[in-house]
């Protein structure tokens, strides 16, 4: 498996010289992901908008702590809300976190292709 990505070399001097404030972001950022409910949270949205019970089932974890991690990942800009009548339901909201959350995927959760350990 191989994940190609272009790098602006100009936009990766101003994150390491200390120029911009987007390395400050970026840890915040994987802070926010950094916990395994919210992971599994994440993974389970890639399939798309779900609801809180949809996300508690695949979790596996209490409807108040589920409620907990989509909280805090509203609150950092990752997830969105949409209430429907009584439901919430809930989307990744940025498609730049929807592809962190794949790669992250692909390198931890998806099994592996047969054909490439041949």
């Amino acid at each position: 498996m191989s994940i190609q990505l272009e790098i602006d070399t100009n936009a990766l001097s101003t994150f390491t010289d200390g120029g911009s404030d987007a390395p400050d972001q970026a840890a915040k950022f994987l802070k926010s992901i950094a916990h395994r409910d919210r992971l599994k949270v994440l993974c389970g949205l890639l399939e798309g908008e779900q609801s809180v019970a949809a996300i508690e089932q695949k979790v596996g974890a209490s409807q108040s702590a589920i409620s907990q991690h989509l909280g805090k990942l509203k609150d950092e800009g990752i997830v969105q809300a949409r209430r429907e009548g009584r439901q919430i339901f809930y989307s990744i909201s940025d498609p730049t976190v929807l592809s962190v959350i794949e790669i992250l995927y692909l390198r931890f959760c998806a099994e592996e292709d047969p054909a490439e350990s041949v």
